[in-house]
């Protein structure tokens, strides 16, 4: 499921999935919910958070719990 193997191809895995994400946040940052139902049609809900954990981890994305949003990280 996170990553691609004999059963389940580069597409279909978390790391194939995560440009999705980063593509979305990189127009405007968004709420959780608002992320969630424009992508909702390539995730499911378990996919989407473990996409967004790993994007966290790698600190391509980050929250601002002030205004409640997630933002695309730009790095150089």
């Amino acid at each position: 499921m996170i990553v691609p193997n004999k059963v389940i191809s580069f597409s279909e895995s978390i790391i194939g999935k995560m440009p999705i994400i980063l593509k979305c946040l990189s127009k405007e940052e968004m709420t959780l919910k608002e992320l969630f139902f424009t992508t909702q049609d390539y995730f499911e809900i378990d996919e989407f958070i473990y996409a967004l954990d790993v994007l966290f981890l790698l600190d391509a994305i980050k929250v601002d719990m002030d205004k409640g949003v997630i933002i695309y990280v730009k790095k150089d």
